[in-house]
């Protein structure tokens, strides 16, 4: 009994002891597991959280990005109709450029007949009737004869210049005046809107006195014939030869103009070549 009392005095404490030993390490796991539970949760609500943050962040994206694929559609439609728009304005511009060149190339042509038809009529047309010379007689006296040239030309009476200047010319060829008396007799004929004869007597003038006093008028006022023929070629050279050698004199100047104005050959001014 003594012996039996002993063994369970020795060995019922500890199979206390086992158990709450035991016990309390289930304690423990059982807190532990509830701990590591809550946490669990926590974390699976805030993943909750982010993922529906995520979620509106996305749908958010997906708006603009379906707003800004709607705008580009937007915009190409307008830049497609905006380069039709273009095209099409292009198009009635080349048509308003041929029309220009059509229209140009018109109005040459009616130039060229116009002007082909004036020299038919011209060579249809009957001349005119001479009129008769006036009655006018040279005087003997070389001075007398010259004064009335230079008075009647002065009066811009051309047709005593006509009568009076050949036969001074011709009676006094190495006369120092000649020269002047030609020039009167081609000034009067230019004057008197008969520019192929002026060029007669001035190209005359030009072979019989090439250093005559008068020779920049000469020049000039063959520029001015030529251009009452709308010859404008020949117009041209003979400006520029005035301005050459004339160039510091006032009519120099006079054919400096005349050339810029043919530069800008206004319509109707030259001839067609």
């Amino acid at each position: 009994m003594r012996a039996r009392t002993i063994f369970f005095a020795l060995f019922v404490p500890s199979i206390f002891s086992g158990i709450l030993s035991g016990g309390c390490a289930l304690q423990r796991d059982h807190e532990a597991l509830a701990a590591r539970t809550a946490q669990v949760e926590k974390d699976l609500q805030r993943a909750r959280v982010e993922l529906a943050a995520s979620r509106a962040d996305l749908e958010a994206t997906r708006q603009r990005l379906d707003n800004a694929l709607r705008a580009n559609a937007d915009s190409s439609t307008d830049f497609v109709t905006s380069k039709q728009r273009i095209n099409d304005l292009a198009g009635k511009l080349d048509e308003a450029t041929h029309g220009v060149d059509d229209l140009r190339r018109d109005v040459s042509a009616s130039r060229t007949e116009l002007y082909a038809r004036l020299d038919e009529l011209k060579r249809a047309a009957p001349p005119p009737p001479a009129a008769a010379p006036p009655a006018i007689t040279a005087p003997a006296d070389k001075a007398a004869h010259f004064k009335m040239i230079e008075d009647a030309h002065g009066r811009r009476e051309w047709a005593p210049v006509r009568a009076l200047a050949p036969e001074y010319v011709n009676r006094y060829p190495q006369d120092e005046r000649a020269d002047k008396a030609l020039y009167f007799l081609g000034n009067a004929d230019l004057q008197d809107g008969r520019p192929s004869s002026a060029l007669g007597h001035f190209n005359r003038l030009l072979k019989l006195f090439p250093k005559s006093p008068v020779l920049d008028r000469t020049l000039f006022d063959m520029g001015e014939a030529y251009m009452m023929m709308h010859d404008c070629t020949n117009a041209k050279l003979a400006y520029d030869a005035c301005e050459k050698r004339f160039t510091k004199d006032k009519i120099g100047d006079s054919a400096r103009a005349k050339l810029q104005q043919i530069t800008k050959n206004a319509p109707g001014l030259c001839a067609p070549q």
